[in-house]
């Protein structure tokens, strides 16, 4: 929520006039405004039989999950709120015409940018040593009972154990301590730049559980990737330095955009710490994170991306690869290493062409597959709790079971493990793995790097036995309570089978001539690690950027961009990446996608808007404010001229609870509504973190003396002027709404009086799209009935965004009417019901 603005000028005995009629009588747009329509514009402005067609939109048919709010990226421009720039200094009446402007907030904007791009790289540097740690230890306990004459079960029990032991630490930061921490953390942060925020989502304890969670997550052995948990923790420093300034480094007229700017920079930052890549990264926060973009915030991305590569590669050069401090290496946590040679031929086009489309069927199998898994846990498992800790213990437990037993079969004796995977070459070595079957035994990142580029051919048994384990067991894990991430998994499973893909190819495909030979086995598992992940999360032209960054040479970028767009398109063909699926199909979330749907264009705004809206008079009395409190669960609301309903501007819930709060102490309440002096800014705003009252009682006992009062909101809403006529094409609402960051849109009238209001789930059809023109006025009763469990979300109806008990503060009202039988309501917890996104002012 923008803060309300101070700055109150004294009153004139004409607007004391007006307060006495409660009217603008000498407004010369009124008076113009109240002439008649002439016959052309009333049979223009007829809904005809339209007043009927209710399209079944996310509002009518859908709930969002419990929690989440909407996230408004406008500037609030009331007279107080600009007054209060003016005299801060933070904007300026006069013109500048200076080509060199350099403020101290673009200063320590930049300085800012460093800081959470250093924070951000000493993240992931902590997350990668931490995990070399563990699977070191792992390693070396198992080779010091293979040493000590242990049995193959002494080895079982011992390796299970560990990995059932770090399961559980990843299981109790999620189930217990902070469920947000679940999962990569990517669906969540596009959300919230999308303009959909969720309770702690970027909070330290989020950070923390999630941080901590992803070393122990992946050090159990689960194929669980760690560039997703840092993209999380990424953000939330971006969001994090925000707060440990206390916004003084950002502009406070675009405060909400800055700190978006910056959750976005914390975002790219973790791409590049975990990939090294930094236009990679700031090509990832535009693709899959970003709504809309500019050359301005692309700069910014690029700093805070650019430090995070720097700083961990300062580290984990040293650290982990035996560099001097002060040189640069290549080392980061997720390394592809540099390839010797890319050559490839070029009949080896289709070939790369047809591993893209399996890529695609591979993925769009993995996402219907880890749909329908989801539900289930939807149903049974729950978000947190007892039930989901046990399935994360059982989960570890099963696949360690087999990561073991898939190599100790293969034995007549416990065998130890490497360092590094490699071809038994040297004496001794039969006492160790062999170099296949050691792609179970060591991490993700490891095994990737070994199939990249090992020059001896793997078992092609074994291979694809590793490949199709992976894939199942990366389904499976998907979802579960612990912090995981989805790249390296999947880049996995397609590097196994492209390497399968490129010796068979060279061994029964031979070449003919001097220089006939197809490419090494490596690039093959290049090609097919880009097409299984675009396929699977329809990632492409980031992808593609970070494959070349991380590899180190362009020259191979003609077959990237080839796999990752026939995979994606293949994968479209079917469902939604699995981010998106997700997003919209699992979690309910109002998602405003980049593009809207084609026949947007023949539907009217009119046709979604939500009717019958909630509004106050400019100058109302105290008891409205209150009554609409109790009895709506909306963040904002139109306001209109007295007698007219034309739109003066919109005032926030935010705003009205202070008003409430500060109206007494600075004599704003009166019988005529005038008042000489109004609440000042500073007052204004420092309480829209943490409020007094909590409750709609709370707020009627402190004003019970002045409910028959005036107040004067003039100077306190918010006077944009932003509006879409009710005969505006839905196609250019959506584009409007999703370009500025809106939160909610008043539709108006021909003769400029407001009809109803826009939010984003009125600009999500329902995905039964055949009955677009259909009444849907079942549908919506059925959605905010309480009483039919089954209405809106059903049997799928789950949310790991807040605690049970907060589902029951979330009965939005979908058309923004004043029902009396919500007063019952009245003693809810308004900072809870505030998050409510439904009807007229999600």
């Amino acid at each position: 929520m923008e803060p309300p603005s101070s700055g109150l000028g004294s009153w004139s005995s004409a607007q004391t006039s007006y307060v006495t009629n409660a009217r603008l009588q000498s407004t010369d747009f009124l008076q113009a405004s109240l002439q008649p329509l002439t016959e052309l514009e009333r049979e223009d402005n007829s809904d005809g039989n339209r007043e009927q067609r209710q399209i079944p939109t996310f509002a009518r048919c859908d709930r969002p999950p419990p929690g989440t709010e909407s996230i408004s990226y406008e500037l609030y421009e009331s007279k107080q709120h600009i007054a209060h720039l003016k005299q801060d200094g933070c904007i300026s009446a006069e013109h500048n015409n200076s080509c060199c402007s350099w403020s101290r907030t673009d200063c320590t904007g930049w300085i800012l940018l460093c800081f959470i791009g250093v924070f951000t790289g000493l993240i992931a540097v902590g997350v990668d040593i931490s995990i070399e740690h563990i699977f070191d230890l792992r390693r070396y306990v198992n080779n010091q009972l293979v040493q000590s004459g242990c049995t193959v079960w002494e080895q079982y029990l011992t390796f299970v154990g560990l990995a059932v032991g770090f399961g559980a630490v990843a299981g109790f930061l999620v189930c217990y301590v902070q469920v947000l921490a679940a999962g990569s953390g990517i669906p969540e942060i596009k959300c919230f730049l999308n303009g959909v925020d969720f309770p702690n989502v970027v909070d330290l304890q989020t950070l923390l559980a999630k941080a901590v969670g992803i070393v122990f997550s992946v050090g159990a052995g689960l194929p669980c990737g760690k560039e997703g948990p840092m993209i999380h923790s990424g953000a939330i420093m971006g969001a994090t330095a925000i707060r440990l300034t206390n916004g003084i480094a950002v502009k406070p007229q675009i405060a909400s955009k800055e700190t978006r700017d910056l959750v976005a920079a914390g975002a790219a930052s973790g791409v590049a710490a975990a990939f090294g890549a930094p236009l990679g990264s700031v090509l990832f926060a535009i693709e899959e994170g970003a709504s809309h973009m500019n050359p301005y915030i692309m700069a910014r991305l690029f700093v805070a991306a650019s430090v995070a590569t720097l700083t961990s590669r300062f580290f984990l050069g040293p650290l982990l690869a035996n560099l001097r401090w002060g040189w640069l290496g290549n080392k980061v946590p997720v390394s592809f290493g540099r390839f010797a040679e890319l050559d490839y031929h070029v009949s080896e086009l289709p070939i790369f062409a047809l591993m893209a489309v399996v890529g695609g069927l591979f993925g769009a199998l993995f996402n219907a597959a880890n749909k329908r898994l989801t539900k289930w846990r939807q149903r049974r498992v729950g978000p947190r709790g007892h039930k989901r800790f046990l399935e994360v213990l059982f989960v570890t437990f099963m696949l360690a079971s087999l990561n073991f037993w898939v190599v100790a079969v293969s034995y007549e004796q416990p065998m130890m493990v490497k360092e590094e995977i490699g071809a038994n070459s040297e004496p001794g070595d039969d006492k160790y793995v062999g170099m296949t079957r050691s792609l179970f035994r060591h991490s993700g990142s490891q095994a990737m790097k070994s199939l990249f580029h090992e020059k001896d051919d793997f078992e092609i048994g074994y291979l694809l036995l590793f490949a199709v384990v992976n894939l199942v067991s990366s389904c499976w894990t998907y979802g579960i309570g612990v912090p995981s991430g989805l790249f390296v998994p999947s880049l996995l499973t397609g590097a196994a089978f492209g390497r399968i893909a490129g010796q068979l190819v060279k061994t029964y495909f031979p070449l003919t001539g001097e220089h006939g030979i197809w490419a090494h086995p490596g690039i093959y598992a290049l090609v097919g690690a880009c097409s299984m992940l675009a396929g699977t999360a329809r990632i492409t032209i980031s992808l593609a950027m970070i494959l070349m960054e991380t590899c180190g040479d362009s020259e191979f970028g003609l077959p990237i961009f080839l796999s990752v767009m026939a995979a994606k398109w293949t994968g479209d063909a079917f469902n939604r990446g699995i981010y998106d699926m997700h997003i919209v199909e699992l979690k309910k979330v109002p998602l405003l996608e980049t593009l809207p749907e084609p026949h947007m264009i023949a539907l009217q705004v009119r046709d979604i808007m939500a009717r019958d809206v909630v509004t106050f008079d400019l100058i109302t009395e105290v008891r409205n404010l209150v009554d609409v409190l109790t009895n709506c669960n909306h963040h904002s609301f139109p306001v209109v001229y007295p007698g007219t309903r034309r739109l003066a501007g919109m005032l926030s819930q935010d705003v009205i609870r202070r008003i409430l709060e500060l109206g007494e102490e600075y004599d704003i309440f009166n019988k005529l509504g005038a008042s000489s002096a109004g609440i000042p800014y500073a007052a204004m705003a420092q309480g829209i973190v943490s409020f007094k009252y909590e409750t709609p009682p709370e707020y009627l006992e402190a004003v019970s003396d002045h409910l028959d009062k005036r107040v004067d909101l003039r100077y306190y809403i918010n006077r944009n002027g932003l509006s879409v006529s009710k005969h505006a094409s839905v196609h250019c609402c959506y584009n409007l709404f999703r370009q500025l960051g809106l939160r909610h849109l008043p539709v108006i009238d021909r003769d400029g009086t407001v009809c109803g209001v826009i939010t984003r789930k009125d600009l999500i059809l329902h995905e039964q799209e055949h009955d677009l023109l259909r009444d849907c006025g079942e549908c919506a009763k059925g959605a905010d009935s309480d009483e039919d469990e089954g209405s809106a979300l059903g049997d799928d109806d789950y949310s790991p965004y807040l605690d049970p008990d907060a589902v029951e503060n979330q009965d939005a009202e979908a058309e923004g009417e004043l029902p009396t039988e919500l007063t019952k309501c009245s003693t809810r917890h308004l900072d809870d019901a505030q998050r409510g996104m439904g009807g007229a002012a999600m």
